[in-house]
């Protein structure tokens, strides 16, 4: 049953966390009016239901909150109750919603953050979840660099998560621009989970993304190691790897293409030393040659990788972060 938002907020001045379940999104705009009278109102978690929504007008400012959740409704739901809103300090989003969605809604979410956020000084998380409980794994949602490039407003970001939420076609000029965009990265996730994402990253991209985002901690990307990779170059042209990074712990490789001529085991060895998880999905939609030959290249380069570093046995399953988005294979 779809509620509403008293307007007696205003008479809990202290209140700071706020928690309801089962919005009517068609009551969007007189819902926040209501939540504007919780003036120190800093973290607000809203469960959304209903269908339809009401016109747009000039945003209302939630000047205190950082920390905003939002689920359950349709992404497109999600994206029109942040046009109803301003923040100043907005720090965390986090958008949990179900049913796919389109290329053009996932564009018009991301662009949202724009127009809700007044300054681009404050976020730091973004995660975005299909939640869908029988999602069409087999239908194909291509999201494009394009689609995700005005995040790079947002200088302070430390931790994107895009999940499940359409077949990623990132590029490698996109990987270029993310560390000049985000330079205090610590985990940057675009997790295909089912729906495969398209090999139109290179394995050297990724590469060098990792090893300039000297704070980066975790990396999940699908990527094409098939070629051979290519080397940075000192001012004298002679090859040089990329600077050594020790902060690098957790990498997953998704639905990877890997060949031994691109050398994965050994650059991740020689770049990252404290590189402790590297995985991939080891379940596939279809059991076919294709998918099986692909599981085992990797295999074997996980394989390789252990053998470089002189490790018994991988104990990644421990170390890798406990709150890992990666297990919904």
């Amino acid at each position: 049953m779809a509620l509403t938002v008293p307007p007696s907020l205003g008479k809990l001045p202290k209140l700071m966390r706020l928690a309801i379940f089962g919005i009517d999104v068609s009551l969007t705009r007189q819902t926040i009016t209501n939540i504007q009278q919780a003036r120190y109102l800093q973290t607000l978690k809203l469960n959304l239901c209903g269908t339809s929504c009401d016109a747009s007008g000039i945003p209302l400012e939630l000047p205190s909150l950082k920390t905003l959740y939002l689920s359950e409704g349709a992404l497109s739901q999600c994206t029109h109750f942040l046009r109803q809103v301003t923040t100043r300090q907005l720090s965390h989003i986090n958008i949990s919603y179900r049913g796919s969605s389109s290329p053009a809604e996932v564009t018009a979410f991301v662009e949202s953050l724009s127009t809700s956020c007044q300054t681009f000084e404050h976020l730091e998380r973004i995660c975005v979840v299909d939640k869908s409980e029988h999602p069409d794994y087999l239908l194909v949602i291509p999201l494009h660099s394009e689609s995700f490039r005005p995040l790079f407003k947002f200088k302070r970001l430390s931790s994107v998560k895009f999940i499940g939420i359409g077949n990623f076609e990132l590029d490698d000029r996109f990987l270029n621009d993310v560390p000049i965009a985000w330079p205090s990265i610590q985990e940057l996730k675009f997790i295909s989970w089912k729906r495969r994402a398209f090999y139109s990253v290179t394995f050297t991209a990724m590469m060098s993304l990792a090893s300039r985002c000297r704070s980066l901690r975790t990396l999940h990307l699908t990527v094409d190691a098939t070629q051979s990779t290519t080397i940075p170059r000192a001012p004298d042209g002679t090859e040089e790897l990329w600077p050594m990074h020790t902060t690098l712990r957790n990498l997953h490789l998704g639905y990877s293409r890997v060949s031994e001529v691109a050398r994965v085991p050994y650059f991740l060895a020689e770049v990252f030393p404290t590189l402790w998880g590297f995985k991939f999905y080891e379940r596939y939609l279809r059991n076919c040659a294709a998918d099986i030959d692909l599981r085992l290249a990797l295999e074997e380069a996980h394989s390789q990788l252990m053998a470089l570093r002189n490790s018994p046995y991988d104990n990644s399953d421990k170390l890798w972060e406990t709150d890992s988005d990666d297990s919904g294979t």
